[in-house]
């Protein structure tokens, strides 16, 4: 799992209250993923909900495979830096070298 995938997570349990949605200074959005990209890149779209449930684009956001949050629309850049902050950095598969036989070179 890459880190741009534990950064929606974190904002999804942390921010959204029903689903994908959360409150913003300026109202209610939701957000619905896009494409991910080859390298890891989350892209998708953020819809304004007005006080009669209709949904309007509001605009977009974008989370780097490193966890990065580029834009999000509705969310402060405080916040998201937060939460990318709060993630341990992209985990690497260790290898466990007491387990494997020893190499001897000849």
């Amino acid at each position: 799992m890459t880190n741009a995938q534990l950064v929606l997570e974190k904002i999804q349990s942390t921010l959204c209250h029903e689903g994908t949605t959360y409150k913003g200074r300026s109202g209610t959005y939701k957000y619905v993923v896009g494409k991910t990209t080859a390298e890891g890149t989350i892209n998708g779209v953020v819809k304004k909900i007005n006080e009669a449930g209709e949904e309007k684009t509001a605009g977009s956001f974008k989370i780097l495979s490193d966890g990065t949050v580029t834009r999000f629309t509705g969310l402060a850049t405080k916040v998201t830096r937060d939460i990318t902050k709060s993630l341990p950095s992209e985990t690497t598969a260790e290898v466990n070298t007491e387990s494997q036989p020893e190499a001897i070179a000849v």
